[in-house]
């Protein structure tokens, strides 16, 4: 069985996995992640490889402190040279390792070429072309920055996700409708616009909003929730047989 962690910005993702399928599942705020403990009952199952894909390094070390003392393993932390995935873009090392794995873990679940749209923290739209190479891709704010943003220039103090009729009748929903048809807007304008130069591609929808955006986006797309988790535990495996 593998470990999979995916440390993001908002929170760090958590899953055990078993030939290839998630079997247990649970997360925790990173901003107190300080004071997380995996769940007692994890200590049946045979952990034998861990696999971490982190966008915060001050994270690395606690986390690492923790499997090491529940699971009694070593970590693989990943970064753009161990995802077995051609990254023909500048500067991968600073790329969100996330968006490597999503890339790994869309084209060999789906196949190639394929992109991904993970709606998060941020929003990010990748490609990996038909000779399986991560080509690059397209960085928008995620729901939480698009509203934060519009608070500081508010008396709002929260905003509510919620449906509505389509002309907000007060700010909060005003601003939730400007996110709800801005932001998948932007998406189906860059989608259409890379139709209009590459070939037909399969789209994978992945991403913690990516349930409150599936109706928006007017496009064929595969709903995968875990694909990060998923990215990882393919990445674990061929590793392991290397």
């Amino acid at each position: 069985m593998n470990l999979v962690i995916d440390i993001g910005n908002k929170k760090v993702k958590i899953g055990i996995f078993k030939k290839g399928k998630i079997i247990k599942f649970c997360d925790s705020l990173t901003s107190s992640f300080e004071n997380f403990y995996f769940p007692e009952e994890w200590k049946n199952f045979k952990i034998e490889r861990c696999g971490i894909s982190s966008v915060v390094p001050d994270l690395n070390s606690s986390i690492e402190k923790k499997i090491k003392d529940f699971f009694n393993i070593e970590p693989l932390f990943l970064t753009y040279k161990n995802c077995g995935i051609k990254i023909k873009i500048r500067n991968p090392e600073k790329v969100g390792i996330d968006r490597i794995v999503n890339c790994k873990g869309a084209s060999e679940i789906f196949g190639y070429p394929v992109i991904i749209i993970d709606i998060g923290t941020g929003t990010t739209i990748d490609i990996v072309d038909k000779n399986k190479n991560f080509i690059g891709g397209f960085i928008l704010p995620g729901p939480e920055l698009w509203i934060d943003s519009l608070k500081k220039t508010s008396l709002i103090k929260e905003i509510k996700f919620k449906i509505g009729k389509f002309i907000g009748k007060d700010t909060s929903s005003a601003i939730y409708l400007g996110l709800k048809y801005g932001l998948s807007g932007a998406i189906e304008k860059i989608i259409y616009k890379f139709k209009e130069v590459f070939e037909e591609q399969i789209i994978v929808l992945t991403g913690g909003y990516s349930f409150e955006f599936k109706e928006l986006l007017n496009f064929k797309k595969k709903l995968r929730p875990y694909l990060t988790l998923e990215g990882i535990n393919i990445i674990l495996n061929e590793y392991e047989k290397n």
